[in-house]
């Protein structure tokens, strides 16, 4: 499958706002991913669909090789200011380039619902080693949270049919080709600090928001400023819940 067009257009013009608005991973679940991975000197892991290398960096101190796959020049470039020690290959899911059964742990953080097509499970089954441990994460905004509950009101307007986490497809998508295991997995509390200007970029670093006419990004920009400005109560910050979810799969041998 190539490069969805939502991303491709998207993602390319808003991968500084991706960096600067987008949160992290709690330190927990990276410690946790990291165990059931096995991640340790030798070994080598693939982060399908990097971005800006969110969770690539976070890799890098168990002594693993990190292989970053990211399709979109403008996200791989930030990549590599943040983390040079990760090798960033840009080639798609679906054709990765490396050889088969070359890897031996792979992870997925907030993409695969980009690429939960059958080419793409193939090639990713294909290059891993039987057996070998997948990690799929999600941040996801706390709706409980009036401001987040406000922002995704704003967001579901503009969505139109792209791909989400939010149906579950991408789970079923997985196990229907009969490669991986049924994932099991865990949650962790996570909140992110920014200031209201980060949460322009969060949501400007949306891709279907990032695809809006430069007007309609403007006016809706100006719109969850002031939300944001509003919510911090002068404080200067804003400290925002999500929910991470890490799955852990296998690839079938």
């Amino acid at each position: 499958m190539s490069l969805h067009p939502s991303a491709a257009a998207g993602f390319s013009g808003a991968a500084e706002s991706y960096e600067r608005g987008r949160p992290g991973y709690p330190i927990e679940a990276v410690r946790w991913l990291c165990q059931r991975l096995q991640l340790e000197p030798g070994r080598i892991v693939l982060d399908l669909g990097a971005g800006t290398g969110k969770l690539s960096r976070e890799l890098v101190p168990t002594g693993a090789s990190v292989l970053a796959l990211e399709p979109i020049a403008e996200m791989a470039a930030v990549l590599l200011a943040v983390a040079p020690s990760v090798q960033v290959l840009t080639a798609t899911a679906s054709a990765t380039g490396l050889p088969a059964q070359s890897i031996d742990a792979a992870t997925a953080a907030q993409a695969l619902h980009w690429f939960s097509d059958e080419p793409s499970l193939l090639e990713i089954h294909r290059v891993l080693r039987p057996g070998s441990p997948v990690a799929v994460v999600w941040n996801r905004r706390e709706l409980s949270d009036p401001l987040w509950a406000s922002i995704d009101a704003l967001l579901e307007r503009h969505r139109h049919g792209e791909p989400t986490y939010k149906t579950g497809e991408w789970r079923s998508a997985l196990t229907a080709t009969g490669l991986f295991r049924e994932p099991d997995g865990r949650v962790f509390r996570h909140n992110h600090a920014l200031t209201p200007e980060q949460l322009v970029d969060r949501v400007a670093s949306v891709s279907y928001i990032a695809n809006l006419d430069s007007g309609e990004r403007r006016r809706l920009a100006d719109q969850v400023l002031t939300m944001g400005l509003a919510a911090a109560e002068g404080k200067g910050t804003l400290d925002l819940p999500y929910r991470t979810e890490v799955w852990i799969t296998r690839a079938v041998p």
